[in-house]
């Protein structure tokens, strides 16, 4: 359903009413947040329908007016006069890493663990959980929830299913420590407009139990140096204190690292207030059990910290960059992102080093900066568009439409409106990441005339394109999709300003409407308040220094950066072990072997949702974390898949945890240059279109999803959950593993049903949870 935003001359009795349709939708969002009520209660009262939230005149926005033969339409955000380009761009708060050591053998109570330094007051990081302590001293008071006196003080689960694998040979070299909880006292998204109250807006800060900050954070990890994320969730204990929105339980993804399944942040592994989780970010390069195996290759490598390289194993060509971080909560995972947990993670490699000057035949020179050994910060710039809307009084606010997803109508740059930013007269490399929930976008860049700006598209999902292709309009940009591109500003006068430009209307959540002209983007859209400028660059000759931890910023700098017409070199295209195909679709053609709903939690007893799965042309079904859809069995084997759009009325952007596929073809339809070959982890489908590509799994094993990453699409249960096998013979990962189901006073674990679609061998067992 097309999304209609009330025009502010719009009359005051239109205003109260839309104002009001909403305000008893924000009732039922808090309700269902803090557990009042679930879906099965909506779906049995009638106010939610497979085809979302019911037209009711006085809830839904689509229902028609009583004052006008018009749908109710919802209300725009105020800006209590906050003007577009009037706030410097803020960088993204960069965290600090803590030194780790393995306790030595003389030390048997801890041996093998990772040591904080003692300053930190930081319990050791180890193998097993402290779950497996607490489950076996449940009275000891250093396993238990400090905050509430009961359960576990880490949320990973016990015993050998979820022990961080291959410990010792991916051993964390260093940690950081962040506590998603209240933002920070007189945080606001623009000068102009209100503080957030602490509840409003949950994000991470630096330490335990700390408030969060705004911009979201920013991680710079490199290959060779595996490291460990405690993340301590400082939320309030008790569920209604969440300013109308948002489920005090999360699991962080770190998305498409290869990390273990109990790493990955996407096992149904949520943790609780005063609890924290130990996630081991491996680094690993991918294929490293297959393909430089003595890392030998000079290009398969990380800095050193000190002009050198670390050389690690694995295939050089599947390098990865720019990635981020976000919760994964199981069917609460928009309102959690939307409200602020996200942060961006750079992956330093020794092509990829961050240095524009060090010339060593390995690193590209990529426009950065030259201070740093690698991660230079003042020419490397991350960037992450996001949507929102405000309640009357300036807070920011969640709203449903129904099951297609939500739009907001105010553009977001690392969370503030619409900033600007001073660059120099140079070469700048973005880090573009589309983070709305689920609002696609489509951007260029316009000079004070109006003009295109040429400039590089250099990577596509964190990974580089085998040369740079010159454009002056990105592809549509689903939720999840990063793409990195280079902008010489040499070519502009001091004093020149251009204008980022959404150019990419959107007014239904299952799917953009078009794209504008530019010029009509720069006008502005009646119909799409997201569509437009969302930020500015003013060209300067010299920048204000500014104290940003972590950002050296240079005066006046020469340009020494190149883009070389190489970047990486091309994976070929190899007969597959064998073929699946997965189509995503919507509604009805329920399994009969399901009898209990088709998902799990929070599911109608008999009304289908809204978003289906189908494998291999089988019965379709929706997300159930006790449930394997899709296994992997064995590690190296090449598989091609190929990903269908169900129907021709929405787009879903599509994604595949811990891998990265090569893109083959989008069957009849052109593939454009930034996808032919090209190796990423989400694919837009477009609208009845349908994209096949070569998949390869291995290192690690465990149960991760594969789901759309439009998050509304996700919360209704578009997610099927995907086994891999480790091959590693008396392992739990060797099978299917239990599953997990997180409480407040521990984990108990279930026994999966395995699909017989999922299983191509269809001689797989599971696990037991004792591992």
């Amino acid at each position: 359903m097309k999304m209609f935003f009330l025009s502010p001359k719009e009359s005051r009795i239109r205003q109260k009413e839309a104002q009001n349709a909403r305000n008893n939708r924000a009732e039922i969002v808090k309700a269902h947040s803090i557990g009042q009520i679930t879906r099965r209660d909506l779906y049995k009262w009638g106010l939610l329908t497979v085809g979302g939230l019911a037209l009711k005149n006085g809830l839904s926005p689509f229902a028609r007016s009583a004052y006008a033969a018009v749908p109710t339409g919802t209300p725009r955000s105020p800006l209590f006069g906050a003007q577009k380009f009037t706030q410097p761009l803020r960088r993204l708060s960069l965290q600090q890493p803590i030194p780790l050591t393995r306790v030595p053998s003389s030390d048997p109570a801890s041996a093998g663990d990772a040591a904080f330094p003692a300053a930190y007051g930081e319990m050791p990081a180890r193998r097993l959980s402290y779950h497996t302590d607490f489950t076996a001293n449940p009275s000891d008071p250093k396993y238990k929830n400090p905050v509430t006196g009961r359960g576990p003080v880490e949320g990973r689960p016990p015993g050998e299913i979820f022990a961080h694998q291959r410990w010792n040979e991916f051993f964390p070299k260093e940690a950081y420590v962040m506590s998603w909880g209240q933002v920070a006292t007189g945080s606001s998204f623009h000068p102009g407009l209100p503080a957030q109250n602490p509840n409003s807006v949950w994000t991470y800060g630096s330490g335990r139990f700390v408030r969060g900050t705004l911009p979201p954070f920013l991680i710079k990890t490199r290959y060779g140096e595996p490291c460990l994320t405690r993340i301590y969730n400082n939320t309030p204990v008790f569920r209604g204190d969440n300013g109308g929105f948002g489920r005090n339980e999360s699991q962080l993804h770190f998305h498409n690292a290869h990390n273990g399944a109990e790493s990955d942040g996407a096992a149904n592994v949520h943790h609780f207030p005063g609890t924290f989780y130990d996630y081991r970010w491996s680094t690993t390069l991918a294929r490293r059990d297959k393909i430089n195996t003595q890392a030998t290759d000079r290009r398969a490598s990380g800095p050193d910290d000190n002009g050198g390289l670390v050389q690690v194993a694995g295939d050089w060509r599947e390098l990865q960059g720019t990635m981020w971080a976000h919760d994964h909560r199981f069917f609460f995972t928009a309102e959690n992102v939307y409200k602020g947990n996200v942060g961006m993670v750079n992956m330093y490699s020794g092509r990829d080093r961050g240095n524009e000057e060090l010339s060593d035949g390995v690193n590209l020179r990529l426009p950065s900066g030259r201070l740093l050994d690698h991660g230079n910060l003042d020419f490397d710039v991350n960037l992450i568009i996001s949507d929102a809307a405000f309640d009357p009084t300036g807070q920011l606010f969640f709203d449903i439409f129904d099951t297609d997803g939500f739009l907001g109508d105010v553009p977001m740059v690392n969370l503030a409106y619409a900033p600007f930013m001073e660059v120099l007269p140079r070469k700048y490399r973005f880090r573009i990441l589309s983070a709305g929930m689920s609002r696609f976008i489509q951007l260029q860049i316009a000079d004070s005339s109006g003009n295109a700006v040429p400039f590089l598209q250099i990577a596509n999902d964190g990974n580089f394109f085998v040369n740079p292709i010159p454009l002056t309009s990105l592809d549509q940009q689903g939720t999840a999709e990063r793409y990195d591109i280079v902008v010489d500003f040499s070519r502009f006068r001091i004093g020149d300003r251009l204008t980022l430009v959404n150019t990419l209307q959107q007014t239904d959540g299952r799917l953009p409407d078009k794209q504008l002209s530019l010029k009509q983007a720069l006008a502005g859209s009646q119909n799409d308040p997201g569509c437009g400028g969302i930020m500015q660059f003013r060209i300067v000759s010299q920048l204000e220094s500014v104290d940003v931890p972590g950002y050296i910023h240079y005066a006046t700098n020469p340009d020494n950066s190149i883009v070389p017409n190489a970047l990486t070199e091309q994976i070929p295209i190899v007969t597959p072990v064998r073929e699946r195909v997965v189509e995503w679709g919507r509604g009805g053609g329920g399994d009969s072997r399901l009898p209990n709903g088709q998902c799990i939690p929070d599911c109608p007893e008999t009304a289908q949702f809204p978003w289906t799965i189908k494998v291999n042309g089988q019965a379709s079904h929706s997300m159930n974390a006790n449930r394997v859809s899709l296994l992997y069995p064995k590690p190296g084997e090449v598989e091609h898949w190929t990903y269908i759009n169900g129907g021709g009325g929405w787009d879903h952007p599509i994604h595949l945890h811990f891998e990265e596929g090569i893109t083959m073809n989008r069957g009849s339809d052109t593939i454009p240059a930034t996808e032919r070959l090209v190796r990423k982890d989400v694919w837009r489908l477009r609208p009845g279109g349908r994209v096949q590509f070569q998949i390869q799994f291995g290192e690690f094993g465990g149960s991760y999803v594969n789901h759309c990453h439009n998050t509304v699409h996700e919360d209704f249960a578009l997610l099927m959950r995907i086994q891999l096998l480790n091959g590693l013979a008396g392992t739990p990962q060797a099978t299917v593993t239990a599953t997990p189901n997180p409480t407040p006073d521990g984990v108990f674990f279930t026994t999966p049903e395995v699909l017989p679609e999922a299983d191509p061998t269809n001689s797989v067992g599971v696990a037991p949870s004792s591992g």
